[in-house]
């Protein structure tokens, strides 16, 4: 039986369906597999858990799998994570506390109008306590927030565009409505509702951990892209950091 990749040319087709880059991390993602050692006790459980109620040579016929491919399908995102704690957990509370202020996780509520005079006058009917914010947003704000009341986040106070926002917002208490500024074509509104101090525990340690893996896997991609050759990979089985 012929394999249903036979004779086709692959490249320009990935090319043009625009999957080079992903293959081509998929590609670094398994050469950094292959250097981690295989931890057989977790594998016998991914597998069992993997399964489940199906029989395995049923399951691997269905998607041409050999047993290898299974562990290697297994494997492949432990490996990861063993690779980029190696690489990256040395060091990784000493950039959270040099990241924190960006990572607080902030609440808030936006009015924007591009009309000065209206921002003036619902500035007014707030502080009067003839409307209420909440009751602006939902009949003037004219962007898309104004659909569900104006909230944004929970997101990292870091990611706020533009940055001033965040600013403006350290400037508050949770309640407090910041006056009407102008910010490019929009007359702004502000209140912040929730400022959550970043932590790090174990979803933190996982998400910088994430980023960093990300970062390295993209640039070697574009490296590769640019017809340039990466860095040797490097993975010192005796040195695995716990989770």
């Amino acid at each position: 039986m012929n394999h249903p990749l036979a004779g086709l040319e692959l490249e320009p087709l990935l090319v043009r369906m625009e999957l080079l880059p992903a293959l081509l991390q998929r590609d670094e993602e398994e050469a950094i597999a292959a250097l981690v050692p295989p931890d057989q006790a977790w594998l016998e459980q991914a597998r069992a858990q993997w399964l489940q109620d199906q029989d395995l040579e049923q399951a691997l016929q269905q998607r041409h799998w050999q047993p290898a491919d299974l562990d290697h399908h297994l494997w492949r995102p432990e490996a990861l994570q063993r690779f980029a704690r190696q690489r990256y957990g040395p060091g990784l509370e000493e950039r959270f506390l040099a990241e924190k202020q960006g990572r607080d996780q902030v609440v808030y509520s936006l009015l924007r109008v591009r009309e000065p005079g209206l921002a003036r006058e619902l500035w007014i009917r707030i502080e009067e306590g003839e409307t209420s914010f909440t009751e602006a947003i939902a009949q003037f704000s004219q962007g898309p927030e104004a659909l569900h009341k104006g909230v944004i986040g929970p997101m990292p106070i870091g990611a706020l565009q533009p940055a001033v926002l965040a600013d403006w917002l350290r400037q508050l208490k949770p309640g407090d409505v910041r006056p009407p500024q102008a910010l490019g074509e929009w007359h702004v509104m502000l209140r912040l509702e929730q400022l959550t101090p970043a932590r790090f525990d174990d979803a933190m340690r996982q998400a910088l951990l994430q980023e960093s893996l990300h970062a390295f896997l993209q640039a070697r991609v574009q490296q590769r892209l640019a017809g340039d050759t990466p860095e040797p990979l490097h993975f010192e089985p005796s040195e695995q950091v716990s989770p």
